[in-house]
């Protein structure tokens, strides 16, 4: 396990890196510099051509506790509109770069992942929880509002799932998350890790990168548009995929064998 910093473990597994949030004595909160450090790796790897999935897990007892509490009090008392904005904008950032990461992204959720760290693992692409793990958004009970995260929930639950997620801040276990959508994979207990790697390597053995990098980008930019506008983006990015070298492998690939290509294996041509 490499230290990327103190707040952060990184390990590279192949083709996967694992990204470790590191503060278990406070349940790994999303302080400021633990999230400008998982800003800037999630922005490597997405340049990485070698890597193709990435896999958030948090060491210790939980996943994540969400907004560092003591951070939030102390930029309150400060009483400076800007450093609020700028420590809101940060967050904004973390969660932009997770959600428009073209590699296939895995949260492994074990413990709790409440309010932000909630919406740090369903701003991935998929999530594996525990019968134990426990997500929540409970920004409500301290007076706060869960607010970059309701922008994307809706891209994981539908709207009514959502509204009740947000105003009721309930702690679902893990089934329960799975049950609605939140989740979507229940993992042994103390597996989460094991089957999300698992399921990382899975999925990029049968995507392409490209493809699988193109469709992430079209759901990004489609969801929630208007049918006949979302249908012309897809145009295009369906003839423009047709050329594009891993796509014309991949069906060379299917007519002379009846098999589509294992994309985890090295080329050899």
């Amino acid at each position: 396990m490499a230290v990327m910093d103190e707040l952060l473990l990184g390990h590279r597994d192949g083709p996967l890196l694992i990204l470790t949030l590191n503060d278990p004595r406070r349940a790994n909160p999303l302080s400021p510099p633990l999230v400008r450090s998982l800003t800037l790796e999630l922005e490597r790897a997405a340049t990485d051509g070698g890597l193709r999935a990435v896999v958030l897990a948090g060491a210790g007892r939980h996943f994540s506790a969400g907004a560092d509490l003591e951070a939030l009090r102390s930029i309150a008392d400060g009483g400076d509109p800007e450093a609020n904005l700028e420590d809101s904008r940060r967050l904004e950032r973390l969660f932009a770069t997770l959600l428009d990461h073209p590699k296939l992204t895995v949260a492994a959720v074990h413990g709790a992942a409440v309010a932000g760290g909630c919406g740090l693992a369903t701003a991935c692409d998929l999530v594996v929880a525990e019968p134990s793990s426990r997500f929540a958004y409970t920004e409500v009970k301290i007076g706060f509002v869960p607010a970059l995260v309701s922008t994307y929930l809706t891209r994981r639950v539908p709207g009514h799932v959502a509204r009740r997620l947000l105003l009721d801040p309930e702690m679902l276990e893990g089934a329960r998350a799975v049950e609605i959508g939140l989740a979507d994979e229940l993992a042994p207990e103390g597996g989460a890790l094991d089957r999300a790697r698992e399921l990382a390597l899975e999925i990029c053995a049968k995507a392409s990168p490209a493809a699988l990098a193109a469709t992430k980008d079209l759901l990004n930019r489609t969801t929630g548009l208007p049918w006949r506008e979302a249908l012309g983006i897809a145009a295009e990015v369906n003839a423009a995929q047709r050329a594009h070298p891993e796509c014309r492998r991949g069906v060379a690939s299917f007519l002379e064998t009846r098999k589509t290509p294992d994309w985890l294996e090295e080329r050899k041509d």
